[in-house]
């Protein structure tokens, strides 16, 4: 009985880790885009297809993640990365998570 426990609390450990790595990913995958978006030369547009390239780079494109990035009227950048995660270890049921990543446009200064 203990053990049933001890497995439990291991998986749950497991499992939040990943979703954590997963998030954290996600996030670097946003601010990364938005960092390429602000450069000389670049639209919004480029970046959000740098951060949809990260993120298929680094889960073979098995999050199914959608980028956007906007321009606001303040020059920052905005990237935002929509993916599905699977909430039961690398399969199973998904959940949606929503991350954004923001830079200011070198044009702007």
């Amino acid at each position: 009985m203990v053990a049933v426990l001890i497995i439990m609390i291991a998986l749950l450990i497991v499992q939040a880790a990943l979703i954590v790595h997963t998030r954290n990913t996600l996030v670097d995958a946003a601010v990364q885009g938005a960092h390429h978006a602000s450069l000389v030369g670049s639209s919004p547009q480029d970046g959000a297809e740098r951060a949809e390239q990260l993120v298929q780079e680094r889960f073979d494109g098995g999050l199914g993640a959608e980028a956007t990035a906007v321009q606001g009227t303040d020059g920052v950048i905005r990237v935002q990365v929509s993916a599905t995660l699977p909430l039961v270890g690398l399969f199973g049921p998904t959940g949606a998570m929503t991350v954004q990543g923001r830079s200011v446009d070198e044009e702007s200064w």
